[in-house]
């Protein structure tokens, strides 16, 4: 069984992201580090002419003793 974990990163509403830091990167290494494994980047918010404003980044992991849920 699997476990999944949601980082909502706001874009910008450009085109292109805004990010110039690469935030996304960060978020991504730094869950991998903690055993996460990303999965996708799903847009959760746009603007009114179609720019994408926010995405959640997904993670997995694979829980060893389902009882913790």
């Amino acid at each position: 069984m699997y476990e999944y974990d949601y980082v909502n990163l706001r874009t910008g509403g450009g085109f292109f992201f805004d990010n110039a830091d690469a935030a996304h990167r960060e978020i991504i290494g730094e869950r991998a580090r903690d055993g996460w494994r990303f999965v996708a980047a799903i847009p959760t918010q746009f603007t009114s002419y179609g720019g994408t404003k926010a995405i959640d980044l997904v993670f997995e992991r694979k829980v060893e003793d389902e009882s913790d849920f």
